[in-house]
């Protein structure tokens, strides 16, 4: 009887922490697109200029809210994933630099599809138990 119950308390406390892990995963998703689409409204508003403040203010956002998290998420993910979101803040930071709009909006786009795609890897789905 006493295994039984240290077993369901211990399956109780894996779903417990399995769960926060889910919501934890779900809302550095939503910010990171929600993040990352207000860059990208900020440089379609004038892509010929990416100096402006809009532009500023809401890259730095974007990549002061990556550089606390990424941390934090590696313990949810491969890093080789995070390592190429990383370049990619580099090529837009570059970007914004040189004001080279095209590659902004071609990095800011990638660093969009790696929010829906990190959904699939640190998500709760078959292949990430096996």
């Amino acid at each position: 009887m006493k295994r039984l119950i240290a077993v369901l308390f211990l399956l109780l406390v894996l779903i417990a922490i399995s769960t926060l892990e889910q919501i934890y995963v779900n809302k550095f998703l939503y910010n990171l697109a929600v993040k990352s689409d207000q860059v990208s409204q900020a440089i379609e508003i004038d892509d010929k200029n990416l100096e402006r403040k809009e532009v500023k203010t809401s890259f730095e956002n974007l990549n002061s809210f990556w550089e606390d998290a990424k941390n934090k998420i590696c313990y949810f993910t491969n890093y080789e994933k995070i390592k190429s979101v990383d370049e990619s803040f580099v090529k837009l930071s570059t970007a914004i630099k040189n004001n080279d709009s095209s590659l902004a909006i071609e990095n800011i786009a990638v660093i969009k599809e790696y929010s829906k795609l990190f959904t699939y890897f640190m998500g709760f789905n078959i292949n990430n138990l096996l």
